[in-house]
C-alpha cells in the first residue's frame, strides 16, 4: 500500500522516482493538482507516466488520459522501460484515449463536461484517485480562443478539487510562442506544485534538467537537477550526499529548502 508523507500539514504522496521525492521533500501534494511544463523531449510524458506506474506497482491504480498520443503507441513507447505495463492494465492502471479532431473542438461548442463525467465513472471503477492529463495544452490550442481556454483550465481545477483526485498535468512550452506561454501560464495558475523540465543539446549531448518552481505549503530544493531517462525510467541526479541519503532520509535544511 502506499504510504504518505506529511509535510507540515500537508500530505503528499511519494512517487518512487529515483531523486525526485527527495528535491520534493516526500513526492506530489495529495489531493492537489501538479504541473509538469516543459518543450518537446524534456521527458514530460514518461515522468508523468513513471509516477503512475510506480504508484500502480505499490497496489494505488491510476488512470491516465491522453489528449495527443494514441494510448496503444504510448505503452509500446514506453515498454522499454520493463514496467509490465500490460499487467498493470488489468486491474491498476487505466490509460484514455482524449484526443479530438479540431473541426469537433470550436470555440464555445465544446467543454470538458462530458470528458470528465466519464472519466469519474472510469476512476471511480477502477478505485484511483491519481490522474494525468499529458499535453492538455493540445486540447487549448484547438479551443483557440483565451476566454474559452480560461473556462476549461478552470473547469478542470473545480472538477479535481470538488473530487480530491491527485492530478499531474503535462503542458508543452515553446519560448517561441506567446500563447503557449500564456497557455502555460493559466494552468500554473491552479497547480499547487510545478516543476519545469529543461532540454537541450550541450556539445552533441542531450541534457535534461528539472527545477521545482513552486510548491504551495512545503518545502522543496530550490535548485536546478539534471535527469535521465534511463532503462528502468527517470532518475534525477542528486549531488552526492543527498544521493547517499535519499532513500531513508528527508531534504536537509543544508540544501537550501525552500517555503513556497
Amino acid at each position: 500500500m502506499n504510504k504518505k508523507h506529511k509535510a507540515g500539514g500537508l500530505d503528499k504522496l511519494p512517487t518512487g522516482i529515483t531523486g525526485f521525492d527527495h528535491i520534493t521533500g516526500g513526492g506530489l501534494p495529495a489531493r492537489r493538482t501538479s504541473l509538469l511544463a516543459g518543450g518537446p523531449g524534456s521527458g514530460k510524458t514518461v515522468l508523468a507516466l513513471h509516477t503512475l506506474v510506480r504508484a500502480a506497482q505499490r497496489g494505488e491504480p491510476g488512470v491516465f488520459v491522453s489528449f495527443n498520443e494514441c494510448p496503444r503507441q504510448l505503452m509500446e513507447n514506453a515498454g522499454a522501460f520493463g514496467w509490465g505495463l500490460e499487467a498493470l492494465e488489468k486491474n491498476k492502471l487505466v490509460f484514455l484515449d482524449a484526443r479530438l479532431r479540431p473541426k469537433v473542438v470550436r470555440a464555445g461548442q465544446y467543454d470538458l463536461t462530458g470528458m470528465l463525467a466519464g472519466l469519474r465513472t472510469v476512476a471511480t471503477d477502477l478505485g484511483a484517485r491519481r490522474l494525468v492529463f499529458d499535453s492538455i495544452d493540445v486540447l487549448l490550442t484547438l479551443l483557440d480562443d483565451r476566454l474559452a481556454e480560461l473556462h476549461e483550465v478552470l473547469r478542470l481545477h473545480d472538477w479535481l478539487c470538488e473530487n480530491e483526485f491527485t492530478a499531474l498535468i503535462t503542458v508543452n512550452v515553446d519560448g517561441g510562442d506567446p500563447r503557449a506561454a500564456q497557455r502555460y501560464a493559466c494552468v500554473q495558475s491552479i497547480a499547487d506544485c510545478a516543476i519545469l523540465l529543461d532540454y537541450r543539446l550541450t556539445e552533441r549531448a542531450a541534457r535534461r534538467s528539472l527545477r521545482v518552481l513552486k510548491y504551495r505549503g512545503s518545502r522543496f530544493l530550490e535548485q536546478e537537477f539534471p535527469f535521465v531517462i534511463a532503462d528502468s525510467g527517470i532518475e534525477v541526479l542528486l549531488p552526492r550526499p543527498a544521493s547517499a541519503a535519499a532513500a531513508t532520509a528527508p531534504p536537509a535544511e543544508s540544501y537550501g529548502l525552500r517555503l513556497s
